[in-house]
Order: structure tokens, then sequence, then C-alpha cells
């Protein structure tokens, strides 16, 4: 018999959540402010979550703050939202990416812009964050493993 009351202790439900997200550590670090050494050991079960922790990964994930913290049900009406904000922003981006579809609907590109200005602001503050996130685990790789430079590939 275990001595584990839950089905799975605060840490392991924040690996989860992380894995969930598609980050690793270094990522969800800088996200959520959480020392990256800290984190790890929190996922590991040999450091428990503090109360400041819980808030920093709950204001970040409002819609998972039950589950993250006592494992209780994820909160599906944020998620709904999320959902429907989410096929918003994909339409959106689909129209920057191919302004031609607006042909069919008789809409200018100006129109479009300006109708859609909070969405594509959104989508450009993700792209930069997703540059920052691929930065971030770039030099991570760098720093854990072996990089041979371009210069020095001449001598292999």
């Amino acid at each position: 018999m275990s001595n584990q009351h839950f089905l799975f202790t605060a840490g392991q439900r924040l690996r989860g959540l992380r894995e969930l997200m598609g980050l690793k550590r270094p990522a969800f670090s800088q996200l959520t402010g959480i020392d990256r050494k800290r984190l790890e050991n929190i996922e590991c079960g040999q450091q428990r979550m503090h109360d400041i922790d819980f808030e920093k990964v709950c204001g970040l994930y409002p819609e998972f703050a039950r589950w993250i913290t006592y494992g209780g049900p994820v909160d599906g009406d944020l998620l709904d939202l999320r959902v429907a904000d989410s096929a918003q922003m994909s339409a959106v981006y689909l129209v920057q990416c191919n302004p031609v579809l607006l042909d069919s609907i008789g809409l200018s590109l100006e129109e479009w812009t300006q109708r859609h200005q909070t969405q594509l602001q959104l989508i450009s503050e993700s792209e930069a964050l997703y540059e920052r996130q691929l930065a971030l685990e770039t030099d991570d790789d760098v720093i854990e493993g072996q990089v041979v430079s371009e210069d020095d590939e001449d001598l292999v």
C-alpha cells in the first residue's frame, strides 16, 4: 500500500501541465518565474510546491487552477472560451497569411486589418513569444550539449 493519498502529486500534475503545453523546463520556468532547479525538484518530488508557486502557475493557467492545486476538475467553461478564441485566431491567422481569401467576401485588406486589430496584435505577440521560447531552448541545448559551430565543422 502506498502512502500517496492523491492520484498524482502536485509536482506530477505540474509536470503534466508543462508537457501538455509542449514546453521544456527552461521555457516553462521563464514563463512562470519559478527557478529552473526548483521546478525540476518539484516535478521530481524532491521539493513541495509553495503558495507562491501555485500563484505563479495558476495565474498563467487559470483554467487548470483547481486541478494543479488539489487534483480537482479542469474548468471546462474557460476551456470552451479558449477553444472559441482559438478558432477565431486561427481564422484571422489564415486570412493574414492568405489575403486573397478576402476577395470572396468583398472586404479590403485595410478594412479587415482594422476590424481584427486586436487579434492581429495577439498573433504578433504570440509569434514573438514563440521566437523567444525557441531561442531559450536553443541556448539550453548549447549549455547542456556540445554544439559544433559552423567554423568548427571545417575542422571535423
